[in-house]
């Protein structure tokens, strides 16, 4: 007995040589974004350098009650307690057994447990309590695969939240940007609506005294009703992306309802961060969590191949009974006797009809899909950052153009200004300026949104700031 207990730490270790080999698989990369500048910097709250408190706020709302990371949360947790169960189950199991008896025996000697006991012709109680001991060697190494698969679930798990709340701080970020831009859109169209009423008003008395024909009134009517029209449609996108944010945060229905999202800067005082990606290509791989998770996925199911492998082989267990006898008529719980056996059981396939080979093939299967699943992250990733590379570029070229037209507009606006102070324009005429440069302020918002969301883009193409701990061994 002694000697079985000491080899039990050899067993316990078990091996997973039925596992293959894991290799990553190695993608070709390339050496740079393009001749991009890449700048270190640690943007684990990439959010904050757009210098907005309320967005800072709204991010940390997001963290403690978004809704889809209180299920990546759960996940972790169930990932996490079926690595409990994995590696127990290599551990040997104790449990408590006992019995107990009442009745009459012919008078004479019976042979029990190893015993002699002799039985008077009298009632009297016949107990046994003890401990049971069983134990399944992991020669094959099937408890330890499943375990390691476990353990790569728990990671993979934790990638995953990684993953999951790093899209839900971009759609944070995107959401109030696009109210900010909202906010601004209906304060320009109320601006809009003003001044084409006023040239309506104008136009409307030169038609009265002749001085215009029925055509530029028209023209003038059908500007203001195009204006009128417009800022309802504005105001129900705001109230929506208003709506949707509060969801995203995790709000009540009440706060929903009855409660708005707070204002911060205004969307031309936000801080744009630079253009440029913060990792290389080779260091994506290891910073995107959508990426990291697919490669323990694909870790897991390489392990999921060795536990389905070992049914293949025998499985042998031990099982050791030790505890104490009563023969007693007055006091069952006094021991008379101690007693103990120590036993191995082996059980070998020999005719399944295919099934642990159906099992391989599965295993194998699933391990070739996460391959493609892992190479397509990999891709998808690589075209993510390079869409938001392009898409950065483009948005701060329109951003730096509109904002060059919106100079000019108001620019012209001041000339006319002066002109009619001098006497020489029209008062139809500085509206007519004024109605410029408000279509060209909501140009520019367009724009100024665009860059926004396409650093929030790039962002999340790169992984943002995350950081997931490795899971440590259980002893």
């Amino acid at each position: 007995m002694r000697k079985i207990l000491c080899l039990l730490p050899l067993f316990l270790a078990g091996c997973s040589w039925l596992a293959p080999e894991y290799r990553r698989p190695v993608p070709t990369l390339p050496a740079t974004w393009n001749g991009a500048r890449v700048v270190p910097r640690d943007d684990r709250a990439w959010w904050q350098r757009y210098g907005d408190p309320v967005l800072d706020e709204l991010e940390a709302e997001a963290a403690r009650h978004n809704d889809d990371l209180a299920l990546a949360k759960s996940s972790l947790s169930q990932a996490q307690a079926q690595y409990s169960y994995a590696f127990a189950n290599q551990l040997p199991s104790l449990s408590v057994a006992g019995s107990d008896a009442y009745g009459k025996f012919a008078d004479g000697r019976v042979r029990a447990m190893g015993q002699s006991f002799r039985f008077p012709g009298k009632t009297s109680n016949f107990g046994f309590v003890g401990g049971v001991l069983n134990y399944e060697l992991d020669l094959w190494g099937k408890n330890a695969s499943l375990s390691n698969a476990a353990k790569a679930g728990v990671q993979g798990a934790v990638y995953a939240q990684d993953a999951a709340r790093l899209s839900v701080a971009a759609g944070v970020a995107k959401l109030y940007f696009s109210l900010r831009a909202l906010d601004r859109n209906v304060a320009i169209l109320q601006d809009s609506i003003r001044t084409q009423d006023d040239i309506l008003a104008l136009v409307q008395h030169q038609y009265d005294v002749g001085a215009v024909d029925a055509l530029l009134l028209q023209d003038a009517t059908e500007r203001r009703d195009a204006v009128h029209a417009a800022l309802p449609d504005m105001e129900d996108q705001r109230n929506n992306a208003e709506t949707a944010l509060s969801v995203l945060v995790g709000r009540s229905p009440q706060d929903i309802v009855q409660t708005g999202i707070a204002r911060g800067r205004p969307l031309d005082e936000l801080s744009v961060p630079e253009p440029t990606p913060s990792v290389l290509p080779s260091e994506l791989l290891e910073r995107r969590p959508d990426i990291a998770m697919h490669e323990q996925m694909l870790i897991a199911s390489n392990f999921n191949i060795g536990y389905a492998r070992a049914a293949y082989f025998p499985s042998i267990s031990l099982a050791s009974l030790a505890g104490v006898n009563n023969i007693d008529i007055d006091n069952l719980y006094r021991a008379t006797s101690r007693s103990w056996t120590l036993g191995a059981a082996m059980a070998a396939p020999v005719l399944d009809f295919g099934r642990t080979e159906s099992g391989v093939k599965l295993a194998k299967a699933n391990r070739d899909q996460q391959v493609v699943l892992y190479q397509q992250s990999i891709r998808t990733a690589f075209k993510e950052v390079r869409d938001a590379l392009l898409a950065q570029n483009t948005a701060s070229e329109r951003d730096t153009d509109t904002l060059a037209r919106n100079d000019a507009a108001a620019q012209t606006l001041r000339l006319m200004t002066l002109r009619l102070q001098q006497g020489y324009a029209s008062q139809i005429d500085v509206l007519a300026a004024q109605s410029t440069v408000q279509l060209a302020e909501l140009s520019r918002v367009k724009a100024r949104l665009q860059r926004l969301d396409a650093s929030v883009d790039l962002y999340r193409a790169t992984g943002g700031g995350f950081t997931a701990a490795p899971v440590k061994e259980k002893k």
